[in-house]
């Protein structure tokens, strides 16, 4: 009998012990229970959190997409008609540009001629007015010599008077008719 009495007391202590591992595990689980319940709470708080922050960031994308539309339509628009713009302008251009061009080069043609006409008409201006200065000078040589009392030569002044009149009217007649202007 004794050894009954130990495995009796062997089988109560196993009993004791488990109902403490049950009571051990069923608090345990109680525990756990707790730790997912806080646990849930925590994480739906913080998807509720994230999904309304996800909610108020796409409303304002959406709003800040209309302004972008509202402005971004005239914008293309605009784009568009200064494209159209654009091509009739080089239309225009290709079609009215080389007739301006073919005037341009025709008035700097002309204009290099008439300023090669002027130069010589300078050229034969000078001519002129070297040829007045002489015959002044020699107006004046003979101006002092008549005064100086020379009568034999006063006679021989006034023919060169003469013909330097004349020559002077020859000059003149020359540079208006034939070097001067056209008629």
């Amino acid at each position: 009998m004794p050894s009954m009495i130990i495995s009796s007391l062997a089988f109560s202590a196993i009993a004791v012990a488990f109902i403490f591992l049950v009571i051990y595990i069923v608090r345990l689980s109680k525990s756990v229970q707790n730790i997912m319940e806080s646990l849930d709470e925590v994480v739906v708080s913080k998807l509720a959190e994230l999904e309304d922050a996800a909610q108020e960031t796409l409303g304002g994308i959406n709003q800040r997409m209309g302004l972008i539309e509202a402005q971004l339509i005239p914008l293309i628009e605009e784009l568009r008609n200064t494209a159209k713009a654009y091509q009739d302008l080089s239309r225009t251009l290709e079609k009215d540009l080389p007739p301006i061009l073919d005037n341009v080069h025709q008035i700097t043609r002309e204009i290099n001629e008439l300023t090669g006409d002027i130069n010589v008409k300078i050229h034969q201006t000078q001519d002129f007015f070297e040829a007045a200065r002489e015959a002044g000078e020699t107006i004046r040589v003979a101006t002092d010599m008549s005064r100086s009392g020379l009568t034999g030569l006063a006679v021989q002044v006034a023919s060169m008077t003469a013909g330097i009149k004349r020559s002077l009217e020859f000059l003149s007649e020359n540079l208006r008719f034939k070097g001067g202007s056209k008629k």
